[in-house]
């Protein structure tokens, strides 16, 4: 009996899936529904502006995807004692200077759909609208761009990634295109310069990496290594919105070669299980499988994690992953422009990019992830306090956008701390 009692661990182990007996994440592929989501949006339009609150909660409808889900069960978020009522809120509206309300900005101003407010990791704010459930991941588009960075960093710290070298020297099948000679790795990281690609040449891109219909030869890295593809110029920085380009693809491929491993796993190994994720996280491919650099989904509990994640990380002592000199270099008030670029008015004085995040002006040690469509992440490090929006903006973003999110987070920030100290 006591033979038995020894030998069923043992059983048990070996009928478990190979990712859970190595304590790893469970990754799924999933096929995308031939049939979309009925029969007004295709693959053409789901993310047309119109589209939007359907198309980036609905990826799977038009494009395959990764699901993975985490090896350690989720530590719920906890409701503060005191609850945020946004409607109570005041703030002065910046599109016409008028007093509104919180819920009317969002709302109105922003096309909000989603927003989570985070302080000591409590939630003190949590509302949804127009269709979004808490369970449901949404996608981050350019939103992702920083967390390759992230991951990028990451692979710097453990030995993977050399950043001084060439992105030849990481992924040798692009050995030659003689033109990433001149593209570091350090350069992919910051995401501070792009590569100057014709409207056709984006269309093409998109193509084949499955974002919109039309013909395509390939997936997106025989795209990448296309014959001269990378003879060309850095594009003016100055209108640089750190969105999802080929330059992006760029370093997945860069990080899925230095673990030898797909994208999917590195990212699981490396943020996945330190977020603990509550929901399902989605990681949108090409036809052949092959990650890309904006298909990253995650719900907008999971989203508030990551700013969790980032603040914990500069508290902590030595139980962190990423390095100390990366959160110090995304607050660091040094060296700051005077003037923000063009793809930052709006923003307090000050801001601007660093490694795909916005390093934010005014008060100090504060950051954000701005995607697309108003959907943004801010972490307020020396208040812990996170701020998570999924909305339906119908532009990449605007100044009027921007500044109403300045105003936003402002309030909110106050709202949360007790009366003598807003």
């Amino acid at each position: 009996m006591k033979f038995w009692l020894t030998l069923l661990p043992l059983l048990l182990l070996s009928q478990a899936s190979p990712a859970q007996a190595a304590g790893q994440c469970a990754i799924e592929p999933v096929k995308s529904n031939a049939q979309g989501t009925g029969p007004w949006i295709d693959r053409e339009n789901w993310l047309a502006p119109e589209n939007l609150r359907i198309g980036l909660q609905s990826a799977s409808a038009f494009m395959p995807l990764l699901k993975m889900k985490g090896p350690v069960s989720a530590e719920l978020l906890r409701p503060a004692p005191r609850q945020l009522q946004l409607d109570k809120i005041k703030a002065s509206d910046p599109l016409d200077q008028q007093t509104r309300d919180i819920g009317f900005l969002l709302d109105t101003r922003l096309y909000a759909d989603g927003v989570l407010v985070l302080r000591n990791g409590k939630v003190w704010s949590e509302q949804y609208w127009h269709g979004l459930s808490a369970q449901q991941p949404r996608l981050l588009l350019g939103g992702s761009r920083p967390l390759l960075s992230l991951m990028g960093v990451l692979a710097v710290a453990q030995g993977k990634l050399w950043p001084d070298r060439s992105i030849i020297r990481h992924v040798p099948a692009l050995s030659a295109q003689t033109g990433l000679r001149k593209l570091s790795l350090q350069r992919l990281l910051e995401a501070n310069s792009r590569f100057n690609w014709s409207a056709q040449e984006i269309d093409d891109w998109q193509a084949t990496s499955g974002w919109r219909s039309g013909k395509t030869s390939g997936d997106v890295r025989s795209w990448l290594n296309g014959p001269d593809r990378w003879e060309r110029d850095f594009a003016d920085d100055t209108q640089n919105t750190v969105d999802i380009e080929p330059d992006a693809d760029l370093l997945t491929w860069a990080l899925a070669e230095s673990y030898r491993v797909p994208l999917a796993q590195v990212f699981c190994d490396n943020l996945l299980i330190k977020l603990r994720p509550e929901n399902p996280v989605l990681w949108l491919t090409d036809a052949q499988g092959t990650e890309l650099a904006g298909g990253l989904a995650l719900s907008l509990r999971d989203f508030a994690r990551i700013g969790q994640m980032l603040i914990e990380a500069r508290n902590s002592s030595s139980r962190s992953k990423i390095p100390k000199w990366f959160i110090e270099t995304l607050n660091a008030s040094g060296g700051l422009r005077k003037t923000n670029s063009p793809a930052l008015a709006g923003l307090k004085k000050g801001s601007e990019y660093r490694y795909g995040f916005v390093h934010l002006g005014g008060a100090p040690n504060r950051i954000a992830i701005l995607g697309p469509y108003g959907n943004s992440l801010y972490v307020d490090f020396d208040r812990r306090l996170v701020i998570a929006l999924f909305a339906s903006y119908p532009r990449d973003r605007s100044a009027g956008m921007l500044a109403t999110l300045e105003q936003v987070w402002e309030k909110l920030a106050s709202a949360t701390q007790p009366a003598g100290k807003r």
